[in-house]
């Protein structure tokens, strides 16, 4: 009877060891259910949130859930329809283009995989999606007979960061000694006291109280946050040269002294927002929809999707290139809008050279057309 409570405890023991040694991840099985079937093929909701996760690091910004499920399912169909043709992609593409995106970043590939990992992506992820744009670029080579130029796939985010700058900010306190309050020789006895004072321990709300005439008294002297960019030359400067809670020597400002003491600084990060072009149709519901994109008098723009009608430009950034939305226009009649294409408008490609931009332009027109006939022909299901 020993042995076997002996035994009982053992394999209990040994139940929990097991638990404690299995990922947390495994648990949780909703992560994996299935969140759409394209055709015999599914997508789970770790396929979505890893994306999504992907794309907010490549790019810096935020996705949100349905933006980042569009183009989850527009990449599997892709990848269906790469399947189909038995289009690969071989160790040695791969290779090359992952170098290429070290080293426009500028890191190494374990500095890539320790920024994926901090940010719960797997390193698979990352594979996979240059992989798809490799496949994409080969789909099109394959089926429309020519070498695209670094394909100018827009509706794919790009394989280099989103161009962002740094910012800075200063939140520092003020004592204006005011010529107008006291004499010029007066004013300037009091700020080199002020200064000599409250950088061995004074109390500055109580100097700001006696002896600032600034607005910011009612603060208690706290000016900020305020971007460096917003300060005269000569205040940032000052701000620079301080340490925390360090005051400044008093400088002259239009109508007496000033002295400054810094309570903090902050650099971030801000996202250069890319202006966006759209090519997109406008039709009458009755119309035949399998011309969608394909009839050029139906067809509007290249134009800036900020100079598009507010009604229409509403839906068009909704719009993933290829679908279509049906609404009734203020006359009350029934329309269908599509996005045709959309792509970044940026100096480097006005740059280029007219042979380039005609040969991207119709990389990006056959792209769009090919995604319309596969989302015709493909059965999307959301579960």
């Amino acid at each position: 009877m020993m042995a076997f409570v002996r035994y009982i405890r053992t394999k209990v023991f040994i139940s929990l060891i097991l638990l404690m040694l299995v990922p947390a991840y495994a648990f949780c099985k909703s992560n994996f259910s299935v969140a759409y079937q394209i055709d015999d093929q599914i997508i789970t909701n770790y396929d979505i949130d890893q994306f999504r996760k992907l794309s907010n690091l490549l790019n810096g910004s935020s996705i949100g859930r349905s933006e980042a499920e569009k183009i989850v399912v527009s990449n599997k169909i892709k990848e269906i329809y790469a399947d189909r043709l038995k289009i690969m992609v071989s160790n040695t593409e791969l290779n090359l283009q992952v170098d290429d995106f070290l080293q426009s970043n500028k890191i190494t590939n374990k500095e890539l995989r320790s920024i994926l990992r901090s940010k719960g992506i797997y390193i698979e992820t990352f594979y996979n999606f240059v992989k798809g744009n490799i496949r994409w670029k080969k789909v099109l080579d394959f089926r429309f007979g020519y070498k695209i130029n670094n394909l100018a796939i827009k509706d794919l985010m790009p394989l280099t960061s989103t161009p962002k700058r740094i910012e800075k900010e200063y939140e520092f306190f003020e004592i204006f000694i005011s010529n107008e309050r006291w004499d010029p020789q007066s004013a300037n006895l009091i700020a080199n006291r002020l200064e000599i004072e409250l950088n061995n321990g004074a109390d500055f709300e109580k100097a700001v109280e006696k002896f600032s005439s600034a607005t910011s008294k009612t603060n208690k002297g706290k000016t900020g946050p305020i971007k460096k960019s917003s300060l005269s030359k000569q205040f940032s400067n000052v701000l620079d040269g301080l340490k925390r809670n360090e005051v400044s020597k008093p400088f002259k400002v239009n109508g007496g002294l000033i002295l400054l003491k810094l309570y903090k600084t902050r650099s971030y990060q801000t996202i250069k927002t890319p202006k966006l072009s759209v090519t997109y149709s406008v039709i009458s519901e009755s119309s035949d929809s399998s011309a969608l994109c394909s009839d050029e008098k139906d067809i509007r723009g290249p134009v800036l999707l900020s100079k598009v009608e507010k009604n229409i430009r509403d839906i068009l950034t909704k719009l993933m290139p290829g679908e279509s939305y049906k609404y009734v226009d203020n006359s009350g009649l029934a329309r269908s809008v599509t996005l045709c294409e959309s792509f970044v408008s940026d100096k480097q490609s006005r740059a280029s050279s007219y042979e380039n931009i005609k040969k991207n332009e119709e990389a990006q027109r056959l792209s769009n057309e090919l995604m319309l006939e596969l989302r015709r022909n493909t059965t999307v299901v959301k579960k």
